[in-house]
């Protein structure tokens, strides 16, 4: 397990630098730019790399070069394309070292569709490029991982949306009851206003109908009265008198 490590992390930091260049002033530049980059002052390397991909931009060993130190301070679209500008001479001997870094950029970008596709390519220039071979399957685990992952993610996305959905649902569903409270208040309201209207004039009508039952009773108490004295007055007077008729 832990050559498995050491093997990947040699894999993904670059390929290597060259200085088979035959112009002496690329070739003073390229060896300290290399120096640089071995004492791990990839900022200088940089510099030394980029001003000899300037002067000479078709040489691809310096693009190549270039792109490494790019590559290991951290800038991985600029190594990007010092890697495709390195691509462009069909007859770079190490096309296949150039593929295999491409793609390395892209797994660092956990762009695993394309790392493998870039390593799929160091491998047809070199079959043999057993590091290439080994961050190809690497990448095709890491890739199949990622699909199960956004799938998840896919649908885990559908079931917040469909939540969401739901909220806005019930939401507009309670405005809308709202809204036809605050139009049905008014009617409600005068209905409200009509049923009391009419109950107070029940209640008006059973007074009033009270009051007069108690007017009527108390009439006939009264003449009730009256005849029962005018009955025990008509008894008094007979009795005066002696006479019954």
């Amino acid at each position: 397990m832990k050559n498995k490590v050491i093997v990947f992390t040699l894999i993904l930091l670059t390929s290597g630098l060259f200085a088979e260049i035959l112009s002496y002033d690329k070739v003073i530049k390229n060896l300290r730019g290399i120096k640089n980059y071995n004492d791990g002052n990839f900022s200088e390397a940089d510099k030394k790399f980029q001003d000899n991909s300037i002067a000479y931009p078709d040489d691809a060993t310096l693009q190549y070069n270039l792109g490494n130190t790019r590559y290991k301070t951290g800038n991985l679209e600029q190594a990007e394309n010092s890697y495709k500008l390195a691509l462009k001479d069909r007859n770079f001997k190490n096309r296949s070292k150039a593929f295999q870094n491409l793609g390395n950029v892209k797994f660092q970008s956990k762009d695993y569709q394309n790392a493998i596709k870039h390593y799929r390519n160091a491998l047809i220039e070199d079959p043999h490029n057993q590091e290439a071979r080994y961050n190809y399957e690497l990448a095709a685990r890491y890739l199949q991982r990622q699909k199960k992952q956004n799938n998840q993610k896919d649908q885990n996305d559908k079931q917040d949306q469909k939540k969401q959905n739901k909220n806005k649902q019930q939401k507009k569903d309670q405005d809308q009851n709202k809204e036809k409270q605050k139009q049905d208040q008014p009617k409600k309201d005068q209905q409200k206003q009509k049923e009391q209207k009419k109950s107070k004039a029940k209640q008006a009508k059973e007074k009033k109908k009270k009051d007069a039952e108690k007017i009527l009773k108390a009439l006939l108490q009264k003449e009730k009265e009256e005849m029962k004295k005018e009955k025990e007055k008509m008894n008094v007077d007979k009795t005066k008198t002696g006479k019954y008729w």
